[in-house]
């Protein structure tokens, strides 16, 4: 018999998820906006990260069987923890200790909304600009501690021993400006009470060293490599199949897997 399927709002746009196992085994939840989704490949179900990753971890121990997907392109944290969080929360309810890995990716959709702000139009190095995206990049933070929270509390209460994983953003647009709102002044994903301005990126390192939680740094794989990794010179900013397969990878080698997408 199947194992339950996480619930889906009729009126919510499409979930991608991988076909169901046969009820044994560990699951796997991948929460997150486009990057999680699998946009930027063709059939982001068996194409994206999420997919990639699946295929090493039957090789887990104990394997993890079944992946679902909790991932709408264009979401933000804010929108997540609102509109998609209690999916995943019922999901963990029916799947109890089976629940075996959960990612999350959010947030960096606060700060591409900004590219469309009116201060940062007029001016994207002036200080109007800044101080919108300190204040988008505070709320994404905000909100992305609460759905890590509410995570581990669901996981805590039906007994599952998940391990979280949070992912730091790499670049998608190869720009100073840029690269400054997601690691701050001193360059790198770190949670560092020293950095004045601290980035997305520094503050997703905050939640996961305050709740305990893992981070895969993807910036730093991705660094100097974006133009290779990603369909940005097109003027897309999501990671093509060279991409995907490589944040399969990192996240692999951070769980102690090989990388080897041949299970």
């Amino acid at each position: 018999m199947p194992s339950p399927s996480p619930s889906v709002s009729p009126s919510a746009p499409p979930i991608a998820s991988s076909a169901p196992s046969a009820g044994e085994g560990g699951v796997y939840l991948a929460l997150g906006d486009s990057l999680t989704f699998g946009i930027g490949v063709p059939q982001p179900r068996r194409n994206g990260f999420p997919a990639r990753l699946a295929e090493r971890l039957v090789t887990a121990d104990p394997p993890i069987t079944e992946t679902s997907v909790f991932a709408v392109p264009g979401e933000t944290a804010t929108g997540f923890l609102e509109h998609r969080l209690d999916d995943v929360l019922v999901a963990i309810d029916e799947l109890g200790d089976r629940v075996q890995l959960v990612t999350i990716g959010l947030g960096a959709n606060e700060l591409l909304r900004m590219r469309r702000d009116s201060s940062c139009e007029a001016d994207r190095a002036g200080e109007a600009c800044a101080s919108a995206v300190s204040a988008a990049t505070a709320e994404a933070a905000r909100s992305l501690d609460a759905v890590v929270a509410s995570v581990q509390e669901a996981l805590a209460a039906r007994g599952s021993g998940a391990r979280v994983v949070v992912l730091a953003y790499y670049n998608p647009d190869v720009d100073p400006i840029t690269d400054t709102t997601l690691v701050g002044a001193d360059g790198a994903v770190a949670c560092d009470p020293s950095d004045g301005a601290p980035g997305l990126n520094d503050r997703i390192a905050c939640i996961a060293e305050a709740r305990a939680v893992e981070l895969v740094d993807l910036y730093a794989a991705f660094l100097g490599r974006e133009a290779e990794l990603t369909r940005v010179g097109g003027g897309d900013i999501h990671p093509n199949q060279a991409g995907h397969d490589l944040i399969a990878d990192v996240i692999a080698a951070h769980l102690g897997l090989s990388a080897d997408a041949t299970p």
